[in-house]
């Protein structure tokens, strides 16, 4: 197939700035398709002309758009364009000489399609641009090497005598480390490790100089003979109690090797490390450390179960198929730093009690063997609207503690039922509720302590019995014993100042004329309702109606001797007693006071809290106290 290629009429070039360039000759086929040869060039900073590509000169590559789909071609078009219109006019000449169809010859546009053609190659010519510098970095470490420096006896090096020059550079050794340029004020940089009872420092960082590897000159050294060495440390630091926890108590030795071994103590006073486990009590400073490892018995030699050290019957005694290797250590070299607490004298005044008493820290021991305990963890907590007749489940069983509460944190009474055993409280009565309650359940387990370790661990004289989660709390329980509310004291007087407390009747003033018969009708109590408390009932002018005065909460309540008088504790829900009106004698005058002195039947505790003098580390911090107890009941059958 011949093809003539004919130079087209006309190159597109630029100028100026731009020199990017398309030239292009085209040929016919025997079969009338156009052939193309174009040549393009771009304009040096990397664009072809018409946005036909670019050229990216760093990365080596060329986007280049060779076809085209948008070029047009024009073609000829009939005289006639409707069959029957032309068929009329050649034969009869009935067609219309106005008519569309008799519009004589025109040229149209036809769509021209592009394509590589098959075969063909694509030719890129290029200039090679100046070479770009490259950099690059090799590094190079010289192996280690060992010098002998007690070629001429088996005795020990003494730690911190050793100063030598090798290759123009002096060299000392300080805690197994040997350093180059080490001063009074200057730590020097470490270039080795000496090994003490080999008497071979071992040398990875060095300047080479000097006239050599052979130009080495000792400048001190001194050898001592059996250098005395152990593998359990046991010490008791110079200040005490220390600061648990990371940085409390830091130590460091150096082992015969020259290796410098470091202790890393957690909170609960273990000390971990390469080489070494033990024990520190912060309270007095004692410390306990053993120096080896535990290492499998399969991987010993022959030469190293023949040490003095190793005993077939200590092979898995602590852990399976493992023995304890001692790791001897230089004690000399044994340096440690701690952090102890200074506590300052207390002011009784401020305190008020004598610290005396007390321990040094002021600390108080929490829990002791012999005491009892309260393990527990809270259930439930969100707010709902109650409906009667509603069966609210907890979700847990077996509560020991089951309580409603409003909106404000008040907890309500009445108007439900619990069942402790299923976990559920069904409500029955809403009358007074908020629009929303929640309903908070405990459970809790209530063991004796057998044992309270240094780790702050505790051992119970039974099994706890269920499987309590992460935040569960351990308290502390103080026993009471048996306890009952009860009326210790009720008791007349004429008048009274109504503030001064007598611990019987005022020998100044004298009893009253009228009394309350408490010994014939019993003033009434109940161990929920029942505070510790002095009450004064003082009559008013008319004799009969009188008022409630509490030593501690103040004046509550009025009544009449004509009527049963039963004030309202408002925490219990029940009164705090009860009086009879049958029990008033006769003759009450204005003045008149009659005084009755109630014991709850919880016991008082003292709460006491020291802050040391610091900057504040929290925002907020509560405590709840709660009163346990069981009620005694006499056998329900005897035996004989």
């Amino acid at each position: 197939m011949a093809i003539q290629y004919v130079a087209r009429p006309f190159a597109l070039t630029t100028s100026g700035a731009n020199s990017a360039s398309l030239t292009q000759e085209t040929g016919t086929t025997s079969d009338n398709r156009i052939i193309c040869s174009r040549t393009v060039t771009d304009d040096g900073a990397g664009a072809f002309i018409s946005g036909m590509g670019t050229v990216a000169y760093a990365e080596k590559q060329v986007s280049l758009k060779v076809v085209s789909y948008d070029r047009t071609s024009s073609a000829y078009k009939s005289d006639y364009e409707d069959a029957k219109e032309f068929e009329r006019v050649v034969t009869d000449g009935s067609g219309s000489s106005a008519s569309n169809t008799r519009k004589g010859g025109s040229y149209g546009t036809t769509a021209v399609g592009e394509e590589v053609l098959g075969g063909s190659s694509v030719v890129a010519s290029y200039r090679v641009g100046a070479g770009v510098p490259v950099h690059k970095t090799q590094t190079f470490t010289p192996p280690a090497v060992v010098l002998d420096l007690c070629p001429y006896t088996s005795q020990r090096i003494v730690a911190g005598s050793v100063q030598f020059r090798w290759m123009g550079q002096t060299y000392a050794d300080f805690e197994g480390v040997i350093y180059r340029g080490r001063t009074e004020s200057d730590p020097g940089i470490a270039c080795g490790k000496i090994d003490y009872d080999a008497g071979t420092a071992l040398m990875n960082d060095y300047i080479v100089g000097g006239t050599g590897p052979t130009d080495f000159q000792l400048l001190s050294l001194w050898t001592q003979a059996a250098q005395w060495s152990t593998a359990s440390l046991f010490f008791t630091t110079e200040a005490s109690p220390l600061r648990a926890g990371a940085g409390g108590f830091v130590l460091t030795v150096v082992d015969t090797k020259g290796t410098t071994l470091t202790a890393n103590v957690d909170a609960q006073g273990n000390i971990t490390g390469l080489h070494m486990r033990g024990k520190i009590e912060f309270s007095r400073g004692g410390v306990e450390l053993m120096f080896g490892d535990y290492v499998l018995d399969a991987d010993l030699t022959a030469a190293e179960k023949a040490e003095w050290w190793y005993s077939a019957a200590d092979v898995g005694a602590v852990q399976p198929g493992r023995i304890w290797r001692p790791w001897p250590v230089d004690p000399t070299t044994l340096r440690y730093s701690c952090v102890s607490y200074i506590y300052l004298p207390v002011d009784v005044s401020l305190m008020g009690i004598d610290p005396a008493a007390l321990p040094p820290d002021g600390r108080v021991t929490y829990a002791r063997p012999g005491d009892t305990c309260v393990i527990g963890v809270k259930h439930g907590g969100v707010e709902f609207a109650p409906f009667v007749g509603q069966v609210y489940s907890l979700g847990y069983e077996r509560l020991s503690l089951v309580q409603v509460l409003g909106s404000d944190g008040a907890e309500i009474f009445t108007g439900y039922t619990a069942d402790l055993d299923a976990g559920k409280v069904t409500f029955t009565d809403l009358t007074g509720y908020p629009a929303k309650v929640k309903v908070i359940g405990r459970t809790e387990v209530y063991r004796q302590i057998a044992e309270v370790r240094i780790d702050g661990k505790v051992k119970l004289t039974q099994p706890v019995g269920y499987a309590f989660p992460a935040g569960a709390v351990f308290s502390t329980a103080l026993r009471q014993g048996d306890r009952f509310a009860r009326v210790s004291r009720a008791y007349s007087q004429a008048r009274w100042s109504g503030t001064t407390w007598y611990d019987g009747v005022d020998p100044s003033i004298g009893e009253a004329t009228a009394k309350y018969q408490a010994d014939i009708v019993p003033i009434e109590i109940s161990n929920r309702g029942a505070i510790t408390e002095r009450w004064a009932l003082r009559i008013r002018t008319d004799g009969i109606t009188f008022d409630l005065i509490g030593q501690h909460i103040g004046q509550i309540a009025s009544g009449t001797i004509n009527a049963d008088f039963a004030p309202m504790n408002p925490a219990a829900g029940v009164p705090y007693f009860t009086i009879r009106a049958t029990g008033w004698g006769a003759g009450w005058i204005a003045g008149n006071v009659e005084f009755v002195d109630t014991i709850g039947a919880e016991a008082p505790i003292d709460l006491m809290r020291c802050t040391q003098p610091s900057s504040p580390a929290g925002i907020d911090d509560s405590f709840w106290i709660v009163q346990r107890g069981d009620v005694g009941r006499e056998p329900e059958s005897t035996f004989s």
